[in-house]
């Protein structure tokens, strides 16, 4: 099987599909036999000097022959010692055991000692975010204060220490509950946001630049393919433009760690 992998790649040596790793492209032979998947290409490869499109030849029927083969030997071996971590941000409870990484982009962990986080709940009644708030304590979470926001007749819970170790202090909000990202009173530097219809993650993974400790926050570029083509991310964008010209990312507001003086900033404009 390797020596027809391998003669493969010569064969395929003047076409495009020279362009891509010579381990990767075994592997995409082999799972197009297996299974039947025929990998794409970029529009920009299958362009010849012209500007012309190339036209590649099937190999499909001759893979499945060589899957039929060998398929039952098993001929591809896992290997614990090596992974492929591209184009990946990691923190290093996210590494395995082995010892030759490629393309990790390794950042520090949240660290308590220098960084404390507040939890803003929005609720819409008084007791939708117990669920939420009783299973804190069984989770990995930097969250060092808990504020829940409620409507102005709702009432409030006096037992939620018996619930969770986290300090929780319940808020009437004085503005439409859009607002809780404005209105909501926080005492710590930085805060996220959620409603009483989520719980928390097992392992609430916060990612910081080593040094600086600057948040990295997960954002969608402001594009065509990742955005404009959708409606309501076009629309999105264009709202923040309003009042930010520049604006080129969206960020959904429970991926974001907020920093409060910023916040404070903003909504005092």
């Amino acid at each position: 099987l390797l020596e027809r992998l391998v003669g493969q790649l010569e064969v395929e040596a003047p076409c495009p599909y020279n362009s891509i790793p010579y381990d990767y492209r075994m592997s995409q032979m082999w799972v197009e036999g297996t299974l039947g998947i025929v990998p794409e290409l970029a529009p920009k490869i299958m362009l010849n000097e012209e500007g012309e499109n190339i036209t590649l030849s099937n190999n499909l029927v001759m893979f499945k022959k060589w899957a039929e083969v060998w398929e039952e030997e098993d001929p591809f071996k896992y290997t614990p010692v090596i992974h492929n971590y591209a184009a990946t941000n990691l923190i290093p409870r996210h590494l395995g055991p082995e010892y030759i990484i490629h393309g990790a982009k390794l950042y520090s962990p949240w660290n308590p000692t220098k960084t404390e986080v507040t939890l803003v709940i929005s609720e819409w009644f008084f007791d939708r975010s117990l669920h939420l708030i009783k299973n804190m304590d069984e989770k990995d979470h930097p969250f060092s204060e808990v504020v829940i926001m409620v409507p102005p007749v709702a009432g409030s819970h006096d037992d939620y220490d018996e619930l969770t170790e986290v300090p929780v202090r319940t808020q009437h909000r004085g503005a439409p509950d859009f607002m809780d990202l404005c209105e909501a009173d926080i005492r710590t530097e930085w805060f996220m946001i959620t409603n009483s219809y989520h719980s928390v993650a097992r392992h609430v993974d916060l990612m910081f630049t080593p040094g600086t400790f600057k948040p990295v926050i997960p954002f969608t570029p402001a594009t065509y393919p990742f955005c404009f083509k959708f409606p309501y991310c076009k629309e999105t964008v264009a709202l923040a433009q309003r009042f930010n010209n520049g604006q080129d990312k969206v960020i959904q507001d429970m991926d974001m760690l907020y920093n409060t003086e910023a916040r404070n900033a903003f909504c005092k404009e």
